[in-house]
């Protein structure tokens, strides 16, 4: 594939300032086993190139095959042109060194060498492992996928780079319901660096407890109060705030309308807090260069309380005199790379967790979440699928119908404790297209009015 990439730049030099191809070739298998049935079993295969030009300080890009990879060319290099007449600003690149390197997997049982009955028969067990877990559960949906394949990158710079890729990811839905009552949780799972052999300490006995648990603690539970308490987040929800209500924030082509925008080199938490993006091993959102062809690094972003660091690609960069850090980061060859989270987290402090529980009389620690969202005002909700009361500096019985809200930027400079552990949850974020990420920190404490149960802050 490279070779056919590098002779798709020769063709175009001259034509454009900047010529980038990235050409890729992937399996994909998707599962999915609902009550004691498959619902649905896909095998794709995702092949083509995507072509994206600069000329004359303006973007084009489009998609084809890689048979017809001359006329693609051409014909992005024709809308490059247009584009150019009608630009408000003229798009300049950071200079980077081109880099020339081959990525193989290290993986031991690739998802491509195992058979499908294999997979399926997991799905079936971990299912049947559920439905005998305890006579409340309801509805049992387990969606499965997994992907290998080939990736390249070639530019007019001189970069060529080819990475072998694989991805596995298990999501499990599960309702309950006990007189009238009704509620769900979730479970997900999921590696971008190791094969087959993730199932072996994510093993089917371990989801099972895992989800079925977070179901029957809720039937369980007593209704949370509403209102604002005390309260400790769990690695888990802390993932979900570093992502959706700080992540986004730091993405260069958003914080300008951010409540981040013009902060570099402010304090925007208290002292102890650390906020870092970067590549971690084990985690789902890591790779060794960016889809612009940059080795991927870490990011301070919260250093010491302190705003210190964006998420650029070479455009920003450029823009904003930040470093390229390896943030840009495209779905697929359908797709431009946008600036995009990798593995988003709060650094670990240095308190254990009945250190975080003590002096609080009342409030709750919340382990873990079902959904959330946030905009770029900061201001987040966060749905809660597994939480316990705080009784006099000790975990209390568990709680249901749990959701919390609140400002992020008010809850930056309100933590007053950090836990010792560190924990990730990995998943898919969505910006226009899809990117495999991480998020995740240690537990931390907030004060009584700081996270609003139950509602929205005024």
């Amino acid at each position: 594939m490279l070779d056919i990439l590098e002779k798709g730049v020769a063709t175009a030099r001259g034509m454009a300032d900047y010529i980038e191809l990235r050409g890729e070739e992937r399996v994909l298998t998707y599962i999915t086993y609902s009550d004691g049935r498959i619902d649905n079993v896909s095998s794709i295969i995702h092949s083509g190139v995507g072509c994206r030009v600069l000329y004359d300080g303006a973007w084009g890009f489009s998609c084809g095959r890689m048979d017809a990879l001359e006329h693609l060319v051409r014909d992005t290099c024709s809308l490059a042109r247009a584009a150019s007449y009608h630009r408000k600003e003229r798009i300049e690149l950071q200079d980077i060194n081109p880099q020339q390197d081959e990525r193989a997997l290290t993986c031991r049982t690739p998802p491509h060498h195992v058979a499908l009955e294999r997979k399926i028969s997991r799905l079936k067990t971990v299912h049947d492992l559920i439905r005998v877990y305890d006579p409340r559960i309801g509805a049992v949906s387990i969606d499965y996928e997994d992907s290998h394949g080939t990736k390249c990158l070639v530019t007019s710079e001189g970069t060529a780079l080819t990475q072998e890729t694989s991805h596995l990811y298990n999501h499990c839905w599960v309702t309950g319901k006990e007189s009238g009552a009704l509620t769900a949780a979730r479970d997900i799972t999921g590696s971008t660096e190791e094969g087959f052999e993730f199932f072996e300490k994510e093993s089917e006995e371990r989801i099972a407890e895992r989800v079925c648990s977070r179901v029957i603690m809720q039937l369980n539970g007593r209704i949370a109060r509403k209102g604002t308490f005390p309260c400790v987040l769990g690695s888990r929800v802390v993932g979900i705030l570093a992502h959706e209500a700080l992540g986004h924030l730091v993405e260069a082509d958003l914080t300008g309308s951010s409540p981040f925008n013009n902060r570099l080199g402010k304090k925007v938490s208290t002292d102890s807090v650390n906020v870092v993006d970067a590549p971690v091993k084990g985690t789902f959102g890591s790779t060794s260069y960016d889809d612009e062809g940059v080795p991927t690094g870490p990011v301070d972003i919260i250093k010491n309380g302190v705003l210190c660091g964006l998420l650029t690609n070479r455009e920003y960069a450029f823009k904003t005199g930040i470093p390229v850090c390896g943030a840009a980061r495209a779905e697929s060859f359908l797709y431009p790379p946008l600036i995009r989270m990798r593995n988003t987290f709060f650094d670990c402090g240095d308190l254990h967790e009945e250190e975080l529980l003590e002096g609080i009389r009342f409030g709750y620690y919340c382990k873990d979440f079902r959904g959330g969202e946030a905009d770029l005002s900061s201001w987040f909700q966060i749905g809660i699928q597994e939480a316990f009361e705080i009784v006099n500096g000790e975990i209390g019985d568990p709680v249901k119908e749990v959701s919390i809200s609140g400002l992020a930027t008010e809850a930056l400079l309100s933590i007053e404790g950090i836990g010792n552990t560190l924990g990730f949850l990995g998943g898919y974020c969505g910006k226009g297209q899809q990117a495999a990420v991480s998020a995740g920190g240690p537990p931390l404490r907030f004060p009584e009015g700081v996270i609003l149960f139950g509602g929205r802050m005024p």
